[in-house]
């Protein structure tokens, strides 16, 4: 227990008595790096009635609230804004208990949290009377806390109200002397949660529900259509858009002079060319496009008005037909052979398509990478690289979480991550890229972006895109259906679907799919391996600790397959048969374990893991030292791996053994392999090859079956 009177004696009672009230132009955000492209209209002054805090915070994507004084009792308000200065000026001071680490700054974003605390703290203050916060005493906090118990309030809230009371006195010493707490340290020897009685809860387990597998699969596919075909045609409607907007569009330079000769300048060209001038819906039916054909003409976008009476009627004598839409671009991209929509991109659905978009580009990199949502959405232009020594692809962003994170500015950049990705990811980002020229790959906005998050600086809300990411699927589902007239994506059982959610489906998928164990451990091992040896420090594993939990949940399910099938007489052949037989009865008898934390589940892993890989048509009994597949690798002067690469797979490796599920498979494929050997069209080569390795199936199956009858067991 902490004495008070010792607490009191250890604090100077002079402390901050020399420091003046800081001056009406000082910058709030001074001493904090600043986001790089802020506006000076965003730099907020210590006399302002609004403090801007957002372009001090790392991600562009996060909509922090500013701090608008007025809701500040005025005889406090004073205090309350050199609270807030100096909390952004300096690390958060130690606790006389010395809980907390020194030197750390609090994060831009726990000030929304402080001021919504401290507000309730100055208007109690000032419904008590106090116009100085050197007035208060050990008296008045016994009353707050009273104040706070009868308050309509979950426990935890009531807790945060006692902490921001703690943060307000520990910044004493660099407030005026009417701005610092006149008490000792608040509730010493007790923790906010024991002030108000709170009980506190355990670490909750991650919840967040997994995709269903025929939603994500059906979601992904539809992403890399969009990618592959559709986008393409919105990206490039996109660009002939802005150009016309501009006045910068090629088509545009035969247009010279007033409105009136412009108009005739188009109705000549349409003529010529049989083109139909762009229509609309009206309130008659179909009528001219009156804006969009001053766009086509080049007069600037200051001067569209509509169309004058004059102009219709010079339109109308014209005797063009008037198309349905106001089309920009051209369909080349194509679904099922068909082009994706029979007519170009009007004009009025451009901007949503190019959001539809943007949430394919965003599912696609999220979910195929394994980053965090804000993670994407804060990559910026030039993010996609390679590695010079693997050739792997390679993303590289700021990580998105940690207390130490500091934005982008000219005087501190906070070191880049790499994530390993595939060509898929890397073509998404290109088509990113060539949407526009702004910095964030993910701007707030590209059609109307608010004037308090402008597109230069930030990046779209999560929540924002969430509900882009909810669109697509609803748009994808009204456009496209299955031969079944079924959704193309359907719902998944667990709800709406949330960027948040990939991550953790990501790392389900890869160790679920058939092999997916191998491949796991193949990319995302060699990941994890990176990050351990190459970036230590910098980097944020925290996804492949999603995996280690999928796979440690996959190897259980496996075990008890395996053993299953071995105790209903499965057969096993092979030089490891008798390996697979004692590595899979040894772990059979595993009942589980409760895991608190991942960490936990990484250590089980290791020990329940029985090295079992169940490949296509064989199963390999993973030992390094006899590997077939590690020893080419070393021969040609590679890294030895640590598990299984099936792709390198050798039939003479003494690791492998054959159960009758991979002689099952083979023998399905042998029909395959015998009618490509006997394919009279086929070249000789690749008969040849087929002959080969449908012997190659006869001689392992044939092995299998005389392994099985000398035990006694008859194959079909």
């Amino acid at each position: 227990m902490i004495d008070p009177q010792r607490v009191a004696k250890a604090r100077p009672d002079s402390a901050g008595e020399d420091i003046a009230w800081p001056a009406e132009d000082v910058i709030i955000l001074r001493n904090r790096p600043i986001r790089i492209g802020t506006p000076a209209s965003r730099m907020s002054r210590y006399a302002d009635e609004v403090w801007h805090i957002q372009p001090a915070h790392r991600d562009a994507h996060a909509a922090i609230p500013a701090v608008w004084w007025p809701t500040f009792p005025d005889a406090l308000r004073q205090h309350f804004r050199a609270f807030f200065l100096a909390a952004l000026d300096h690390p958060v001071p130690v606790e006389p208990n010395g809980r907390q680490s020194p030197n750390e700054q609090a994060s831009i974003g726990t000030f929304p949290y402080w001021i919504i605390d401290m507000r309730v703290i100055a208007r109690w203050l000032s419904d008590q009377g106090f116009e100085n916060l050197s007035d208060v005493r050990n008296r008045d906090l016994d009353a707050f806390r009273t104040y706070v118990l009868r308050l309509d309030r979950t426990d935890g809230r009531k807790a945060d109200l006692i902490g921001a009371v703690r943060v307000l006195w520990l910044f004493r010493d660099h407030l005026p002397a009417e701005g610092r707490l006149g008490c000792d340290f608040p509730w010493p020897g007790q923790t906010a949660n024991e002030v108000v009685g709170a009980t506190v809860r355990k670490r909750r387990e991650n919840k967040t529900p997994r995709i269903s597998d025929a939603t994500m699969e059906a979601l992904l596919a539809w992403v890399l259509v969009m990618i592959e075909q559709i986008g393409p045609d919105i990206r490039d409607a996109w660009r002939e858009y802005q150009q016309l907007e501009a006045g910068e569009h090629p088509s545009q330079t035969k247009y010279t002079g007033t409105t009136q000769q412009r108009f005739l300048a188009h109705i000549e060209h349409c003529t010529e060319n049989d083109i139909a001038l762009p229509g609309q819906g009206g309130e008659h039916g179909l009528e001219l496009a009156g804006n969009h054909v001053l766009r086509l003409v080049g007069v600037r976008k200051d001067l569209r008005s509509g169309l004058t009476p004059g102009h219709k009627r010079l339109f109308a004598l014209s005797g063009l037909p008037i198309s349905p839409v106001a089309s920009v671009g051209e369909i080349s991209g194509r679904v099922n052979g068909k082009p994706w929509r029979p007519t170009p991109i009007d004009v009025s659905e451009l901007p949503t398509m190019v959001r539809l978009l943007s949430a394919a580009l965003v599912t696609a990199i999220c979910y195929l990478s394994g980053m965090r949502p804000g993670e994407v959405l804060n990559l910026r232009r030039g993010c996609r690289t390679h590695d010079d020594e693997t050739g792997e692809l390679q993303v590289i962003g700021h990580r998105g979480k940690g207390f130490d994170r500091a934005p982008d500015s000219p005087d501190l950049t906070e070191p880049l991550r790499p994530w390993v990705v595939v060509d898929a990811v890397h073509a998404a980002i290109a088509l990113a890229e060539s949407l526009h020229d702004l910095p964030l790959l993910f701007p707030s906005s590209l059609v109307s972006a608010h004037h308090e998050r402008p597109s230069s600086a930030n990046a779209r809300k999560g929540t924002a895109m969430n509900n882009d990411i909810q669109d697509l699927i609803s748009w994808i589902n009204s456009e496209f259906r299955r031969a079944d007239a079924a959704d193309a994506i359907p719902a998944d059982p667990a709800g709406r679907i949330n960027a948040t959610r990939f991550r953790r489906t990501l790392a389900r998928f890869i160790v679920r799919r058939p092999r997916g164990l191998i491949a796991a451990a193949l990319q995302y091992g060699h990941v994890d391996t990176k990050v351990t040896l190459s970036y230590a420090g910098n980097e944020d594993p925290s996804w492949l600790q999603d995996v280690a939990v999928e796979k440690l949940e996959l190897i259980i399910d496996q075990i008890e397959e395996d053993a299953r099938l071995l105790e209903d007489g499965e057969h096993v052949s092979g030089p490891s048969a008798q390996e697979y037989r004692d590595r899979v009865t040894q772990s059979a008898p595993f009942a589980g374990r409760v895991v608190m934390g991942v960490r936990n589940a990484e250590r089980l892993l290791e020990q329940a893991d029985p090295a079992v890989h169940h490949g296509q048509g064989m199963t390999c009994v993973w030992r390094a030292a006899t590997a077939a597949c590690r020893k080419a690798k070393l021969a040609l002067g590679l890294p030895g791996a640590d598990a299984p690469d099936e792709t390198d797979c050798r039939s003479t490796c003494v690791n492998l053994a054959y159960t009758d599920r991979d002689i099952t498979e083979l023998q399905q494929e042998l029909v395959q392999l015998q009618a490509d050997a006997a394919d009279p069209l086929a070249p000789q080569p690749r008969r040849d090859r087929a002959a080969a390795q449908a012997a190659q199936h006869l001689t392992i199956i044939g092995r299998h079956r005389d392994s099985a009858t000398e035990d006694g067991r008859g194959i079909a």
